[in-house]
């Protein structure tokens, strides 16, 4: 029997899969292998068109150079106009035109995000479409507009960007026979009631997290992409907000995880007691010491796959009110929610001296992720979602 077709298009190159937008792509890639895929993705660096992925999803790889200079210019000169900076970001000819040439040769096309999505609302090639379109950006932009502390030029273009971005967002699954989303705060929020929106919830790979509860220690850490802007300046918040009092009290440390320009790294690491791992090729090799994850982000969408990594490998997790939500967990058995940051210190100051309190929330976390975010239940969600709709096109 011949496989059906399915082009993928992604505007970043998911490999290496160091991010939770990322791993999310390549979970769908996993939960469709059934079908022949093909990735097209544009690239904003040499090392991307250079690195050659060997986990064998993709049958076919495509790769479009798109340089930031390119971006930046899109950007300025979008600003006049209505057109979401989002979209002009990853405007490319010559990205369109290799859609418009794979397009015929496939049976269906899945885009990763708006950004990737405009190439198939824009195109004459009618074939059964999906897109990813994960989170809300327009409910993350609403939230940083108004954030005490960010820069007067990130309140600008956020302000310049909510609308144009809500409005789209709320119009584009018009364009698409199969719309996802990772949580219901974020279809509530775009009004999106129609039949081909669908929710499914971000995973964990639960052998790649293995259980391990926490054995006493004085580290607390933050996970995270930290050229990412709501993870630097959820990472500033803890270190001036939480962090000074956490140290007054028990001389506790905060080691952040993942992948840090060198410019952050050195501002983070001029406060006394912040560490940077910078890339690891486990987060679970990196936790040696940490008692508590923590998830003190103020803006942002969706589910945060920081909650689900610390919960899945027993390391109990103190997240902001904006970090649970998307996620059905349960504050005060799962995991521990803050309002105020002085109510975040207390929280972790408990972890931190009562060790039985600590294993019990672990041992509820882990049941937690289990149950709701286990990838291979979400792959089975996935393929149902996508044969129903290729069965009835």
């Amino acid at each position: 029997m011949v496989k059906k077709r399915l082009l993928f298009l992604t505007p970043r190159f998911p490999y290496p899969t160091r991010s939770g937008g990322k791993l999310a792509l390549i979970n769908v890639a996993k939960a469709l292998q059934d079908y022949r895929l093909t990735l097209l993705s544009l690239c904003g660096t040499r090392e991307d068109m250079e690195y050659e992925p060997n986990d064998g999803l993709f049958a076919e790889v495509h790769k479009v150079y798109h340089p930031k200079l390119t971006s930046y210019w899109n950007v300025l000169s979008s600003l006049p106009g209505r057109r979401p900076l989002q979209l002009a970001y990853y405007q490319s000819n010559a990205f369109r035109r290799k859609v418009e040439e794979l397009l015929p040769q496939h049976d269906a096309v899945l885009a990763h995000l708006i950004r990737a999505g405009q190439y198939v609302a824009g195109s004459d090639h009618i074939i059964p479409s999906m897109l990813l379109m994960s989170d809300a950006i327009s409910l993350a932009y609403q939230r940083l507009a108004n954030l005490p502390g960010t820069s007067l030029l990130w309140r600008f273009l956020s302000r310049v960007e909510l609308n144009r971005v809500s409005h789209y967002e709320r119009a584009c699954p018009e364009n698409f026979d199969l719309v996802w989303l990772h949580s219901d705060v974020d279809r509530r929020f775009l009004e999106l009631e129609q039949k081909s929106v669908r929710v499914f919830p971000l995973g964990v790979d639960l052998e790649e997290f293995p259980f391990n509860p926490a054995p006493s220690g004085n580290v607390v850490a933050f996970v995270g992409d930290m050229s990412f802007s709501l993870n630097i300046d959820a990472c500033r918040h803890f270190i001036q907000d939480i962090l000074p009092a956490l140290k007054a009290r028990a001389g506790i440390r905060l080691r952040v995880i993942g992948t840090c320009p060198q410019s952050v790294r050195r501002e983070l690491e001029k406060h006394a007691g912040v560490e940077v791992t910078g890339v690891v090729r486990r987060i679970a090799d990196a936790v040696d010491g940490v008692f508590c994850g923590v998830c003190p982000v103020r803006a942002g969408a969706g589910i945060q796959s920081k909650i689900l990594n610390y919960l899945a490998l027993g390391i109990s997790c103190v997240t902001s009110e904006v970090g649970l939500e998307g996620l059905n967990a349960v504050d005060g058995r799962d995991l521990l929610v803050y309002k105020k940051p002085e109510d975040a210190v207390d929280l972790i100051m408990k972890l931190y001296g009562d060790s039985f309190f600590r294993n019990t929330m672990a041992t509820n976390g882990r049941k937690y992720v289990e149950k709701a975010h286990n990838w291979k239940m979400i792959h089975r969600c996935i393929r149902e979602d996508v044969s129903e709709l290729l069965d009835v096109k």
